[in-house]
């Protein structure tokens, strides 16, 4: 049967398996991509949800090639970048990893998730003041992720700088007193205060701010991190389809 008018063969295939995720059929929406790209070779998002689809099924090699073969041809899809990245910190190669959401961030420096991505993986490779930085640079671009803020103050925190990380939490919550978490927020501000009430007792003003001896200490109770995610294709018009709704994470 013939493709409708404006719909190529690859279009078609490509819309089918976007079908085919979304109901969570992955192998029947690989199919269909692969197909999809070997009948367009330049539709860059049957790549990408080729990924996204290995990916899912923890096929994580596969997904990074696609991701690859999906920037090859469209090389400032920012949102391959981002997912390359977070496949690569699945692996654990978190230098690559952190190459990778940079770049993420270059081609679009106004998506937030992707500076705290950057920011957790900094984190865990243990450079901490290039992680304040683009958590930072997070918070700056959505004041309201709780997140965000308790991911900046932890890493002001694990370098000793209580009093930043105490700023840091306390604006949140002074503008979220709302917020779900906020009875979380206060005790970490309180203890923030505790802290530094101690430290002024303690130890001499020359002193106060040593950030010797730094590693990862936890704000009272420190969630693990979930937040980094890979991200949709984006819902861009094909010819003659429109890319069907994200599933849901």
């Amino acid at each position: 049967m013939a493709a409708p008018a404006g719909e190529t063969p690859g279009v078609k295939l490509y819309n089918a398996g976007a079908e085919h995720f979304k109901r969570k059929e992955l192998d029947q929406a690989i199919d269909c991509f692969k197909r999809a790209a070997e009948a367009d070779p330049k539709l860059y998002r049957a790549w990408a949800y080729l990924g996204m689809a290995y990916a899912q099924q923890g096929q994580l090699d596969p997904a990074i090639e696609a991701y690859r073969k999906c920037i090859d041809i469209a090389p400032d899809y920012h949102k391959a970048f981002n997912n390359v990245g977070e496949l690569y910190r699945r692996k654990g190669l978190l230098d690559y990893a952190a190459m990778v959401f940079k770049m993420a961030t270059e081609i679009e420096p106004k998506i937030s998730h992707y500076f705290y991505n950057l920011g957790i993986t900094y984190f865990e490779i243990g450079m901490y003041s290039q992680a304040e930085d683009a958590f930072s640079k997070a918070v700056a671009l959505d004041a309201n992720d709780y997140e965000y803020a308790t991911e900046l103050a932890q890493v002001q925190f694990t370098q000793k700088n209580y009093e930043a990380a105490l700023n840091t939490l306390s604006r949140f919550h002074e503008a979220h007193p709302e917020h779900a978490r906020a009875a979380e927020t206060g005790a970490r501000v309180q203890m923030l205060r505790r802290r530094l009430e101690q430290l002024k007792k303690a130890i001499p003003s020359s002193d106060a701010g040593s950030k010797s001896e730094v590693r990862r200490a936890p704000l009272e109770e420190d969630d693990e991190n979930t937040k980094t995610r890979l991200v949709e294709p984006s819902q861009d018009t094909l010819p003659g389809h429109n890319d069907p709704p994200a599933p849901k994470p």
